[in-house]
């Protein structure tokens, strides 16, 4: 054996030995996690915990959805901008959609509380009435303070309950219909 063939072997058996001590070589090192630094959350707070029962309630031949990505509501047409267009509502989130029971939408409602009077919030509120009015989805908007019951609920969505529309809920309460 050549002097430079043997030093090339003992070279490579060195490098050899220092990654196995290293542990580049062990299985167990790639078979551990990746390290996430998260914990688990609610999907929903309390008080939107009650609206999707009261919804649940008012609507039970419909499907209830909480906590939705706009993206999964809405898709954009073949053209020049449209990855520019998906960008102005790809992280909007909305409260909740109520679908019938082949998950067609028939409304999506969102619940407005004192966060909604902040820039960034009214920002985002516009651009997801913006979005679904273009799409044709119904938005309704309702404050949280106090919560409409299910009766009320039927009265604002009859379209969804399948009924004519009874008298109007009181006249204290705030409910928008964004158009």
């Amino acid at each position: 054996m050549s002097p430079a063939l043997l030093l090339l072997v003992i070279l490579l058996f060195a490098a050899f030995l220092a990654a196995a001590r290293a542990g580049l070589l062990s299985r167990s090192r790639r078979a551990q996690p990746e390290r996430w630094p998260v914990y688990p959350k609610q999907v929903l707070t309390p008080v939107e915990q009650q609206f999707y029962h009261r919804l649940t309630r008012a609507f039970p031949d419909q499907v209830v959805l909480a906590q939705v990505a706009v993206s999964q509501l809405v898709g954009v047409k073949r053209g020049e901008k449209r990855q520019a267009i998906a960008n102005r509502y790809n992280r909007l989130v909305v409260d909740f959609v109520v679908c019938g029971r082949d998950f067609r939408v028939a409304a999506v409602i969102e619940l407005d509380d004192r966060s909604h009077d902040e820039p960034a919030r009214q920002d985002a509120d516009r651009r997801k009435a913006a979005v679904l009015a273009a799409a044709g989805i119904p938005l309704h908007r309702l404050n949280v303070n106090p919560l409409p019951d299910e009766s009320e609920l039927r009265a604002l969505l009859p379209a969804i309950a399948g009924r004519s529309p009874p008298p109007r809920p009181d006249a204290g309460r705030r409910f928008t219909v964004v158009r």
